[in-house]
């Protein structure tokens, strides 16, 4: 029995790997040609495209692995249906649920592994692929930018700005709102001020305070000049780049979605990301699910026909997955369903096809 498992778990990681690899590459060359144009206008060294397709590939892996674990599928069970040992195992008596429950197994080892995969390497070579970009292929010097104007911020200990126009050269903000929030998020204190200095500490001129009490009561006052020692922030705070989703993992997107809900933003891109980000390595058990049952009951052709169904079933798969993320993205559908819901139509035709498998 032993054997039997080893042999087509064998041959199932040896399918996948290989498909992975061809798909990586396809995607790479497609890629290539498609910028080729943007390259050679940039007179972008062979040495600097290269890199920046290494950096690019573990993006690649991510997203091609359930596609690989389908083709991986189908291509062993192929195998086994033509050379007829689909049929000695039925012969015997095997039943063919336990190979189910191997592969399945090893397709929760695969969801793992693309998870924590994305979250490290895929997130750092992400960075590093845009910073490669911008200084070799883009020929742009990384610069701080010294100039903000009309953004909101979230600092420390629930303080958040929002600040007209801001200066680094001179440490100096103009036209600024502060709003202190407690933990759900009620205003206790604002603060507006014409100007704003550091100076080892932020100091504001011409500043009007208003203060909430729990029943409701406004306490204002005003003050030429105010110090606020309680403000964390320095001024390189406010010129850092805000990195892309793509280059954070899921816990800066959370404190992201936590920072801008509280600044008031629109956060429905970062919250379908956010789940996304988990409901994507989940793929590659649903579909498995669904190419299983299908794959052992191929017989004449059954290669062929098998890797022609995975591409229309993973093109069919993504462009859901596309849509619905869209909906989630524009508000019209809650983050959550937006993330999870063409899992849940796909894992149900999956569950559906198991249970109706002959074994």
């Amino acid at each position: 029995m032993k054997v039997i498992y080893r042999y087509i778990l064998k041959y199932f990681i040896r399918y996948l790997l290989l498909s992975l690899a061809v798909l990586v590459f396809i995607y790479i060359v497609i890629n290539l040609f498609d910028n080729l144009g943007k390259f050679l206008v940039k007179n972008a060294a062979v040495q600097d495209i290269t890199i920046y397709y290494l950096y690019l590939s573990p993006s690649f892996i991510v997203l091609l692995i359930p596609v690989a674990s389908i083709m991986g599928v189908f291509l062993t069970f192929g195998f086994m249906a033509k050379n007829r040992e689909l049929i000695a195992l039925r012969t015997c008596g095997f039943n063919i649920s336990r190979i189910f429950t191997l592969i399945l197994t090893g397709g929760i080892f695969i969801a793992v592994f693309s998870f924590a995969f994305q979250e490290t390497v895929g997130v750092w070579s992400q960075t590093k692929m845009f910073e490669h970009k911008q200084e070799k292929i883009d020929r742009r010097p990384r610069r701080t930018p010294h100039y903000r104007r009309n953004f909101f911020y979230s600092g420390e200990d629930n303080w958040v700005y929002f600040i007209r126009r801001f200066d680094g050269t001179a440490n100096t903000m103009t036209g600024i709102t502060l709003w202190k929030l407690t933990e759900e998020n009620r205003i206790t204190k604002r603060v507006d001020a014409g100007t704003g200095r550091y100076e080892n500490g932020w100091r504001f001129e011409n500043a009007k305070i208003r203060e909430f009490d729990p029943t409701g009561v406004e306490i204002v006052h005003e003050r030429a000049f105010l110090v606020m020692p309680e403000l964390k922030e320095k001024p390189e705070d406010f010129l850092k780049r805000i990195k892309p989703l793509e280059e954070m993992s899921f816990m800066e997107i959370y404190q992201f979605v936590k920072k801008k809900s509280r600044a008031g933003e629109d956060v429905s891109k970062e919250e379908v990301e956010l789940n996304y980000r988990f409901s994507y390595p989940i793929i590659t058990i649903i579909i498995l699910l669904i190419a299983l049952p299908i794959s052992v009951v191929l017989k004449k052709g059954g290669i062929a026909i098998g890797l022609g169904m995975s591409i229309v079933l993973a093109f069919v798969y993504w462009g859901i997955i596309q849509s619905c993320r869209a909906y989630g993205v524009a508000g019209l559908m809650d983050p959550v369903v937006a993330a999870w819901l063409p899992n849940a139509f796909f894992g149900i035709v999956g569950v559906i096809l198991i249970v109706k498998v002959p074994r």
